[in-house]
């Protein structure tokens, strides 16, 4: 059973048999959180705006690879943070937490 899973990378097993869909399906609901983002009627504030602008260009990009803008550009400053905060954190991880924080300001 084991070596079946193993040569099945679309899903990933998980503690207490749980099932976690990986690359094809985050892609669609990364998608999707991105479509249900621009619905939400009430503004989130800039806290919550420069956590996605991060977690969207971790997901997209990878790793902050930008250099340091000047203290200067405050807004600048302010997203290269929010980006350069996430360190190493994989694409699918940035995605999984996007499509989570937004499922949090949608409800």
């Amino acid at each position: 059973m084991l070596s079946l899973l193993s040569r099945t990378p679309s899903i990933l097993r998980a503690g207490c048999g749980s099932v976690r869909f990986l690359s094809g399906d985050v892609n669609s609901r990364f998608t999707a959180a991105q479509e249900r983002l621009n619905t939400i009627k009430e503004d989130p504030g800039n806290a919550a705006k420069l956590k996605i602008y991060g977690l969207f260009k971790q997901a997209n990009v990878g790793p902050c690879n930008i250099p340091k803008p000047g203290g200067f550009n405050f807004v600048a400053k302010a997203k290269y943070d929010s980006w350069k905060g996430l360190g190493d954190m994989t694409s699918d991880e940035a995605k999984e937490a996007y499509i989570a924080f937004v499922d949090e300001l949608a409800a």
